[in-house]
């Protein structure tokens, strides 16, 4: 299949670019992993091992991200009311406007990007991709 060199390519280019759109529209506030931890707090406390397990990364990369995210002002760690031997990571208020924040700003960088194309083809885009998934 001679298109399989051409795809990696232009995955590889498409997937660049997007990373580093999105970057610089993060800014100096947070790193795209810092974001991408955050996003998944923003809808409820959760365990650093559940996040690690999530993004299929080691526990000490969360580790990582997340006391630059607490020294920061984003998040804080938390003991479980259920259950005290567990630390649970939890947005701040800050935090949490800061999501929403980015997310606007994502969301709107995302829709100009892909002004172009139509409604069909946008949902033929994730169909394709749903299958290499």
């Amino acid at each position: 299949m001679k298109q399989a060199a051409e795809l990696e390519r232009a995955f590889r280019t498409v997937f660049r670019t997007l990373r580093q759109e999105v970057n610089k529209l993060m800014g100096d506030e947070v790193t795209s992993n810092e974001f991408t931890v955050l996003k998944l707090i923003a809808d409820g406390p959760k365990m650093a091992s559940a996040i690690s397990k999530e993004l299929n990364v080691s526990a000490s990369h969360i580790t990582s991200v997340t006391d630059s995210l607490v020294r920061k002002g984003y998040m804080t760690r938390s003991r479980s009311e259920n259950d005290r031997r567990v630390v649970e990571l939890v947005l701040t208020e800050t935090g949490q406007e800061l999501v929403e924040k980015l997310e606007e700003k994502k969301s709107a960088y995302l829709q100009a990007k892909f002004r172009s194309f139509t409604e069909e083809e946008l949902d033929q885009l994730v169909k394709l991709f749903q299958k290499l998934m």
